[in-house]
């Protein structure tokens, strides 16, 4: 690292926030290395390629936000509990962001990964749903979905493969403005992609925010709601109507055409309308850290820091 002296460290850090800063390429990766018992990384606004290689004992929360991620590989990080990734974009039109989860035995809470534009690898395996590939220890993920985009929705079942104990999963619905093979994300197309083990049998709470009504969400939910048999709470969440085309009523009407058919007989559906932001709120960072809580995606949370 340019300018400070190869033996400095920082003993007694133990949050780092970085905002809008230039740095170079292994700047982060020192500081981090030299940080003993840092346990919180804050990263917003990165607007080099950023790269980060994260070898630490310490580090329970990085999260990452609105910063152009090239690549992201957690190396070796025994006490991380949490890699929170929101609205990264690649700084090259066309390039896919890498994430890499390598040892980190405690890490249960994974996102917000977007499918078709993230290449996710896991213990140096590029993700297909097979036992190599396989993170058992996450219990939540978070996925935004183009589900108006062809190749973006057909990746979320490999994604899902790769989680089997998954309990908790969110889905943020991105607008597409092209609807690339909008037409053949019906109910057929899930159908032959099958439910993977973590839908049928392991996942209890679903939140999908952001919804409009269009045909490749709706036929997804339907697709969901009747393969996961131990959902407890599931809740949807409309998109903003003044940024939709579709009016609330016609919404809420296509959201419970979707749960309709349930495989889970005891789960309690809420529907729910929105005022705010076209996407949805920004993440807070506060969120995150917040460990009293096991999912820091809940919309639980959400209104408790609200």
């Amino acid at each position: 690292m340019n300018g400070i002296p190869l033996g400095i460290s920082f003993p007694h850090l133990r949050e780092l926030g970085i905002c809008s800063v230039v740095m170079e390429a292994g700047d982060i990766d020192f500081v981090v290395a030299k940080s003993p018992v840092l346990e919180t990384l804050n990263i917003h606004g990165c607007n080099k390629g950023l790269r980060l290689r994260l070898v630490s004992q310490s580090l329970r929360c990085v999260q990452v936000c609105s910063s152009f991620l090239e690549d992201i590989a957690v190396v070796k990080a025994p006490r991380l509990e949490r890699l929170i990734l929101e609205g990264f974009r690649s700084n090259a039109g066309g390039l896919c962001t890498r994430v890499r989860i390598g040892d980190a035995p405690k890490l249960h809470a994974l996102g917000i990964l977007e499918p078709g534009s993230t290449i996710l690898e896991i213990r140096d395996t590029i993700v297909m749903a097979s036992p190599s590939t396989m993170a058992t220890g996450i219990k939540v993920l978070s996925l935004n979905v183009r589900f108006g985009n062809h190749t973006d929705a057909k990746m979320v079942p490999s994604f899902l493969g790769c989680f089997p104990n998954l309990e908790a999963l969110h889905i943020i619905s991105e607008k597409c403005d092209h609807q690339a093979g909008s037409a053949r994300m019906n109910l057929n197309f899930w159908k032959q992609a099958k439910p993977t083990e973590s839908v049928k049998s392991c996942i209890k709470v679903f939140s999908y925010r952001e919804f409009r009504g269009e045909l490749g969400e709706v036929s997804f939910l339907k697709f969901f709601f009747r393969n996961t048999r131990v959902l407890r709470t599931a809740s949807i969440s409309m998109a903003n109507q003044s940024f939709t085309t579709f009016s609330m009523d016609e919404a809420t009407r296509k959201a419970q055409e979707a749960s309709n058919n349930m495989a889970s007989r005891s789960c309690e559906m809420v529907l729910l309308g929105s005022t705010g932001p076209e996407g949805g709120s920004p993440w807070s960072f506060k969120r995150g850290t917040v460990y009293s809580f096991d999912d820091p995606f809940s919309a639980v949370q959400i209104r408790n820091i609200a």
